[in-house]
């Protein structure tokens, strides 16, 4: 349920955000309608706030597009997605991609920046998402395309063709497909494989084939293999930053923390244990931390520090617990 709350400016915006994604990503249920006309009515100032976060939440694909570098047609994003809490502020959940996106042709040996997202167009109309610091290398020949993940993360959107199996190799781990959508991350000794559509084949070293269909993943760590299933809406969160984004639905603030400092070279850190537990839905273009810290702070009456060693989350004194 959403909240009415006291109705200060943060909370209101806060508020109007939480309602103008809920009803952009599905059909509300009679009774979140009535809890929304009830909120409308209470204040122009309610409805001008939801008016603003209904087209700023809505313009976010037109301005990702303005943003990025000439590329290809981007593949709609078909999977549902569910919003289950809304604790961030409107000027968070409508954070936008401000550049980063590149495209080019891979001649075979590719790596981008930490806050780097590259679409590559491959020769044969596959298409290639590398996400920031990843390095892979492309090697076409006459009876296979390969392509060999060395680190970080990279999506592929694999054109048929039955002639030429499309084939990813990771750190032991060889994931074959014919024409399907997936990704493939190799950190920390770990090799995960998504699949977003379609059906892929996994191999390991000397281990058994395992098909992993859409919605599924396949871990491959040093405690041994394991496969799980997702839903769509999670698979579409976790490949966002295709997109340059960062898309979180419910995960701790300080699980939220750590995947923006994957990317920022301004470090996030959650001062307040209790605060780094809260849970919240937000949308960010990678790279930029200050954005969150701030955001994060207005979301839950925070402050944000600054230090040498980057920017501190903490509650103000007179905060409420959560």
């Amino acid at each position: 349920m959403v909240r009415i709350g006291s109705g200060n400016g943060d909370e209101v915006e806060g508020q109007a955000a939480a309602w103008a994604v809920r009803s952009a990503e599905r059909e509300l249920t009679g009774e979140e309608q009535r809890q929304l006309d009830a909120w409308l009515a209470q204040s122009h100032r309610h409805l001008g706030a939801f008016v603003r976060a209904q087209a700023l939440w809505l313009d976010v694909d037109r301005v990702a597009a303005l943003d990025a570098a000439p590329r290809p047609e981007p593949v709609a994003d078909e999977a549902p997605r569910r919003w289950s809490r809304y604790a961030m502020a409107a000027s968070l959940a409508v954070a936008l991609i401000g550049g980063g996106l590149a495209y080019d042709r891979l001649p075979g040996r590719v790596a981008t920046e930490r806050a780097e997202v590259r679409e590559i167009a491959l020769e044969d109309g596959s298409r290639l998402f590398l996400n920031g610091g990843a390095t892979v290398q492309v090697r076409y020949g006459e009876d296979q395309r390969r392509i060999v993940v060395r680190d970080g993360e990279a999506l592929f959107d694999v054109a048929h063709d039955s002639a030429r199996p499309f084939v990813v190799t990771a750190q032991g781990v060889t994931v074959t497909a014919i024409g399907t959508r997936f990704a493939v991350e190799r950190r920390h000794g770990e090799v995960e494989v998504t699949v977003e559509e379609g059906v892929v084949a996994v191999d390991e070293a000397g281990g058994e084939r395992r098909l992993i269909r859409a919605n599924e993943q396949f871990v491959m760590a040093s405690t041994g293999a394991r496969r799980a299933t997702l839903e769509a809406s999670e698979v579409g969160r976790r490949l966002a930053w295709q997109r340059g984004l960062l898309v979180f639905d419910g995960q701790s603030l300080g699980r939220a923390a750590a995947e923006v400092n994957r990317y920022s070279d301004v470090a996030v850190t959650i001062d307040d244990p209790t605060l780094a537990r809260a849970e919240f839905v937000g949308v960010f273009r990678i790279g930029d931390g200050e954005a969150f810290a701030r955001g994060a702070a207005q979301a839950f009456n925070g402050q944000v520090v600054v230090r040498e060693d980057g920017l501190h989350l903490m509650r103000r004194s007179n905060s409420p617990s959560h």
